[in-house]
This record gives structure tokens, C-alpha cells and sequence, in this order.
């Protein structure tokens, strides 16, 4: 009997020492993936600071007088390139970004190369630091525009540009995003025929369902996910489990690119190949993990498929690049141009009301992150739009945490 009973005990997941095991296991890695976060902080404070002078320029006149001719250039350059001369926006990354951030990582291997040993560790690690500020962008500027571009080139397959110019439809994934810690065709592939095909379903790769979104804890387990997703790993188990073997080759060539021109810097010179391109593949990790975590933390546990409840759509953002805060528009009309995307929302506002949409003003991705991992309801609440007028403060409070719990159970 007592042996009956000891067995019993042992098969319940909260002693068992498989799992204890695992979650040990678990822990470890996530320590490990957290590892950059003290050298992502110091980047991102001295973004901040060069931000604010950024913002300053910006209301000058001069900044006017520049921003008018590169905006007509632009717009002339795109009618002659791009098959949607609405795009033009995208050429100051293109042709700005598209220059300054290989340049800047040129430089710093000619630098490693030529008078990093002799420079010292110290040093070595002063010009990565500035590397990584100047890549980044003011209050990393820089890496959401590519980022946002690779998504966008991701979500048109017939490519962005004419024939005249197809050399350019793979840029942002293939050439610009390496650079930031993309790997090619993860977009494309991930991202478009997982991600959108699932809505952050049970299937998607990186769904939040099965996650308690209201302890920050639970984090690190949705950040181990959206590793394996990122590096590539989980894009092609998900395809080879389903033999779509074209789909597994386009991602194995991208990792393999990815993996290869990494492992060729660090054959080279083993720091430069770690802070200049294992770092940055790092650092992204966590801040993507960090922004589709917080687009998909809410979900309606009797209608986990709510578009509106289970993507977040936030108002007067903060950081509003082409149109990304429309996150429910996005995906249910992931085609739909940009520049349309603010009508469609204003069109739909009866089904945002109808739902209680996740629905929020005046903040970011990144605010509304560190709010959830500080738990503070409250602050979510102050930020969340009722279009009914109905709900008191502590009803919005109690709603959102409702929403945060597991909306399926762990498989």
C-alpha cells in the first residue's frame, strides 16, 4: 500500500523528479539566454540619451527643410523602382540603413583585425559597445525599421520592387537583417505560413495559449519557445513533421547562411565573429521574444480564436512604425497596405467594441512588457480602452488578468 502510494506521489508533476528535472534544465537555459541583458540595458540607455537629441533636431526647421526632399526624392525613386510607390518610407531604410550599418560593421572588422589584439580586451570592448549604440539607432530606431521591413518584405512574396529591381526584393531578409540578428526566410516562412496560418493557435510555433501570462515567470518558459523559433529550429521541425520539404529546404538555406557566415567570423577572429554577430542574434532574440509576447499576452479563455481579444491593437503609440500597432488589422487582412491599415480600424470600431478588444492608448510595446512583468495591473489598466464605457477600474483589471490565464491546457 505504501508503495502504491509512493508511486502515486511520484507520477504528480509537481514532485516528480523528471520534471524537477526539467524545470532545473529549463532554468539553466533561460539564465543562459538572459546572459545579454546587462550589455542590452547600457545599449539601450545610451540610445535613449542620443533619442533625445534625435527628437530635438526633429523640430527644427532645418530638420523640416531635409525631411520635405528626401520625402519628394523618395517618392520620385520609388515610382520608378518599387511596385507601390506608397512604399517610398522604405528606401531612407533601404538606401540609409542599407549603407551605414554595413560600412559601420566593415570598419569595426578592418579595426579587430588590424588593432584589436594589440588594442587589448578593454578596448576591443569599447568599440563592440559602440558598435552596437550606433547599429541600434537612437533608442534602437535603426533595428525597428529593419526589423519592421524584413516583416513587411516577409509578407510579399512576388517581392516589394519591380523586375527592373528584383535585386532588392530579398535585401531587408537576406542582406540588411543578418546584420540584426534575422536569420533569411524565417519571416517568410515562420512568420507568414505558421504564425498567421495559426493566429497563435495551439499549432503556431510560438503561441502564447498555454501560458499564464500573469506570472512574469512564465516568460522565460514562452522565451526558450521563441528560441527554438527563431534560430530557425522549431520553422523547420514544424515543416518537416507535415513533409513540406521545399519549405524545409528554403529555411535550412537560411540558417544555413545565417549559421555559416557566423561561424566563418568567429573562425576568423573569435571575438569579433561573438559581439559583432552571436551578440546581436542574442540581444534579438530577447527583444522580439519580449514584443510578441506582449502583441499576443491577452486571450479569451471561452474564445481563445478572438482576433480582437488575442492580438493587441494600441492607440497614439509611442512607437507606431508603419502602422505595426494595428496588430488585430494585421492579422486579419495581413495584405492590406499600410497606409490603409488606420481606416480599416476606424471601419471595424463596432467589432472592437462588440469584443472588448485588447485595445490600449498612449504607450508601447515595451512599456506595456515591463508593466507585465512588473505586474501592474493597475498601469495595463489605465492604458486599456473600454469602447463601451462600461467597466470600472477594477473591472478592467479583473478582465485583463482573466485574459492573461492559460486559454488551453498544456499539452
Amino acid at each position: 500500500m505504501a508503495e502504491t502510494s509512493t508511486n502515486i506521489l511520484l507520477q504528480h508533476e509537481s514532485i516528480s523528479p523528471s520534471n524537477s528535472v526539467k524545470k532545473l534544465g529549463g532554468l539553466l537555459v533561460s539564465i543562459v539566454l538572459l546572459a545579454p541583458l546587462p550589455w542590452m540595458a547600457l545599449v539601450i540607455a545610451v540610445g535613449l540619451i542620443w533619442d533625445q537629441a534625435w527628437l530635438r533636431f526633429r523640430k527644427t526647421a532645418a530638420a523640416d527643410q531635409i525631411g520635405n526632399v528626401l520625402a519628394r526624392l523618395a517618392t520620385k525613386v520609388a515610382r520608378g523602382m518599387m511596385k507601390d510607390e506608397r512604399d517610398a518610407p522604405y528606401l531612407y531604410s533601404l538606401f540609409g540603413i542599407g549603407v551605414y550599418t554595413p560600412a559601420l560593421f566593415a570598419g569595426c572588422f578592418y579595426w579587430q583585425l588590424q588593432y584589436g589584439d594589440a588594442a587589448g580586451w578593454w578596448t576591443a570592448v569599447l568599440v563592440a559597445f559602440a558598435y552596437h549604440v550606433l547599429m541600434m539607432g537612437p533608442y534602437f530606431r535603426f533595428f525597428a525599421y529593419i526589423s519592421t521591413l524584413v516583416h513587411k518584405e516577409g509578407h510579399a512574396p512576388r517581392g516589394l520592387f519591380k523586375d527592373s529591381f528584383r535585386i532588392f526584393n530579398k535585401a531587408f531578409g537576406w542582406f540588411l537583417g543578418p546584420f540584426y540578428g534575422h536569420v533569411p526566410e524565417a519571416y517568410p516562412l515562420g512568420h507568414l505560413r505558421i504564425h498567421h496560418k495559426h493566429d497563435n493557435g495551439p499549432e503556431d510555433v510560438t503561441s502564447t495559449l498555454e501560458i499564464d501570462r500573469s506570472q512574469p515567470s512564465q516568460w522565460l518558459v514562452y522565451l526558450r519557445q521563441f528560441t527554438l523559433y527563431w534560430t530557425g529550429i522549431s520553422i523547420v521541425s514544424y515543416f518537416a513533421r507535415r513533409r513540406q520539404w521545399p519549405q524545409v529546404r528554403k529555411m535550412s538555406a537560411g540558417m544555413f547562411f545565417y549559421y555559416g557566415a557566423m561561424a566563418t567570423f568567429m573562425l576568423i577572429d573569435p571575438w569579433f565573429g561573438f559581439a559583432y554577430f552571436m551578440l546581436p542574434h542574442l540581444c534579438v532574440i530577447i527583444y522580439l521574444a519580449a514584443i510578441n509576447y506582449t502583441w499576443h499576452t491577452f486571450s479569451e479563455p471561452g474564445d481563445p480564436e478572438n482576433e480582437y481579444v488575442n492580438s493587441v491593437t494600441i492607440l497614439n503609440g509611442h512607437y507606431n512604425v508603419f502602422n505595426e500597432d494595428y496588430h488585430v488589422t494585421h492579422h486579419q487582412r495581413p495584405q492590406l497596405h499600410w497606409t490603409q491599415v488606420p481606416q480599416d480600424f476606424e471601419k471595424n470600431l463596432a467589432h472592437y467594441r462588440d469584443n472588448r478588444a485588447s485595445l490600449f492608448t498612449d504607450t508601447q510595446e515595451f512599456e506595456m512588457f515591463t508593466w507585465i512583468m512588473m505586474k501592474r495591473f493597475d498601469l495595463l489598466a489605465q492604458h486599456f480602452v473600454d469602447l463601451s464605457g462600461e467597466l470600472s477600474e477594477d473591472e478592467k483589471i479583473a478582465l485583463l488578468v482573466r485574459r492573461m490565464k492559460p486559454a488551453i491546457q498544456a499539452s
